[in-house]
């Protein structure tokens, strides 16, 4: 199985981590398509197995972000959704995964907004 595999039909990856990080159920290469934030990792030397968790952005609620550290700086990245996904790693890979999310989630609540606003919708029935 490889990243195309998982990616749905016209989905493009538009932002990837260069190095995996940490989750509390192993390592994962980040990979943010359009619609979806994947965590992407391959098991075993041998006989191979292949772990994917998959979040759409539009249904992600909230992202915080903490670091610790004075010289080896880390940084610890929360993302509340349908699931709750924790990620670590160093900071130099996780600051620009962190930016990048705040932005889609940004521009997607930006679209759905202007969506909401051009077919006249009451807003209280859709927050």
């Amino acid at each position: 199985m490889t990243i195309q595999d998982i990616l749905l039909p016209l989905e493009n990856i538009v932002f990837r981590t260069r190095t995996k990080l940490l989750s509390p159920k192993g390592k994962y290469e980040v990979l943010i398509t359009e619609r979806r934030l994947l965590l992407y990792a391959e098991r075993g030397k041998i006989l191979k197995s292949y772990n994917v968790v998959c979040e759409r952005l539009d249904s992600l609620l909230g992202v915080e972000y903490s670091e610790k550290g004075a010289i080896f700086k880390n940084a610890k990245m929360t993302l509340q959704g349908g699931n709750k996904v924790e990620l670590r790693g160093p900071v130099q890979e996780v600051k620009p995964l962190f930016d990048f999310v705040q932005s889609s989630i940004n521009a997607l609540k930006a679209n759905r907004k202007r969506n909401i606003d051009e077919i006249g919708v009451d807003e209280t029935l859709y927050p």
